[in-house]
């Protein structure tokens, strides 16, 4: 199965990328992976009601250019809403409700919730500091 990630280019910069997370059939419907390091999650609201970062309404304390990096080493699903992120290269991950994305150390970035609907986010932290910019490893 393949996970959305953030990552770099050969010349540093924030790109959009893939995870492979190999899985085990458990059953006719269902597989799982191999159990991976977390340690703690959380659950919040996000900023809403933004318009997309084109709009001369969009309004952003840094402007609509701003980025930023995303901490230390963890996971994002969407539970409500719509958000949009921007990477240093120009590509744009636009995640629906159940989308998951890996926020890797170090990766510039510009997260925007264009939609009416409040954001929920659900973040799994996997360990590390944000120093820690090397890729994931997903264990087999």
């Amino acid at each position: 199965m393949k996970l959305y990630a953030m990552g770099f280019d050969v010349n540093n910069r924030s790109i959009s990328e893939t995870l492979e997370v190999p899985l085990t059939k458990v059953s006719a419907t269902e597989e799982i992976s191999a159990k991976q390091p977390g340690t703690h999650w959380r659950i919040g609201t996000r900023a809403f009601g933004n318009p997309v970062r084109t709009s001369k309404d969009y309004k952003s304390a840094a402007g609509p250019y701003e980025m930023h990096v995303g901490g230390s080493p963890h996971f994002i699903g969407l539970m409500s809403g719509q958000n949009e992120v921007t990477m240093q290269d120009g590509s744009v991950f636009r995640m629906g409700i159940g989308d998951f994305l890996y926020v890797r150390p170090g990766t510039l970035h510009h997260s925007n919730f264009p939609g009416l609907v409040p954001g929920t986010i659900f973040n799994l932290y996997t360990g590390g500091t944000a120093a820690d910019i090397g890729p994931l490893v997903i264990k087999s």
